[in-house]
């Protein structure tokens, strides 16, 4: 009685055992990827406050050019420092992310290895009969929490680590420098969807009579 019982115990704490890791790792690499993101964004804010405040003043110091070459060389210096702590955010945001994936490949694993040995002992005793039915039906529960993390793991992180190399790249300058637009054609488009007749009306001194405008 006491063997059956124990066996009993480890059929329905191995796979409890297992669940529960498989809480955690979720939890806890979701919450890290996700206080990256933020660091990562908070940083990005950060950032374009100081180069706006870099560029008003390259705009007042234009005249002076000991004052302005300084300023551009703050500016470029700043830009490096601010590429570098931005792409170790990603970086290490694809490090957690691919510590998550393995942790579940290891729980998936072993409830694999679980399953298989319940099976086996339901055939041994039970031959194929609706008790091994009903033993499938108990361990398909967990495989459903396993597919359900994969596929929320996947939408948390497809967005960030799907450009690599120089897609990133340009992805991230791209968003800083939206100057570096070389097709004239682009630069008309941004203007006359943030500036319509703007400057126009600036010229002429006059002011538009419709506040909705």
């Amino acid at each position: 009685m006491d063997v059956l019982m124990w066996v009993n115990l480890l059929d329905e704490g191995i796979p409890l055992l297992f669940l529960v890791a498989l809480g955690l790792t979720i939890y806890r690499g979701f919450k890290k990827n996700q206080t990256l993101l933020a660091e990562r964004e908070e940083l990005l804010k950060r950032y374009l406050l100081f180069r706006g405040d870099k560029q008003v003043r390259l705009k007042i110091y234009k005249e002076d050019e000991r004052v302005y070459r300084e300023l551009l060389k703050n500016l470029s210096n700043s830009w490096k420092n601010f590429k570098k702590t931005y792409d170790q955010y990603l970086l290490t945001f694809a490090q957690n992310t691919a510590k998550i994936r393995l942790s579940l490949q290891m729980i998936t694993l072993g409830l694999l290895l679980n399953s298989a040995r319940l099976f086996v002992e339901e055939y041994l005793f039970f031959g194929l009969s609706s008790h091994l039915l009903y033993t499938v039906l108990k361990e398909l529960p967990s495989y459903v929490l396993v597919i359900v993390s994969f596929s929320l793991l996947r939408m948390q992180s497809h967005r960030f680590l799907s450009l690599k190399g120089e897609a990133a790249k340009t992805d991230r300058e791209i968003l800083l420098y939206p100057n570096s637009l070389s097709n004239e054609g682009d630069k008309e488009i941004l203007y006359n969807e943030f500036d319509p007749l703007g400057t126009t009306g600036a010229e002429d001194g006059k002011e538009n009579q419709n506040p909705h405008w």
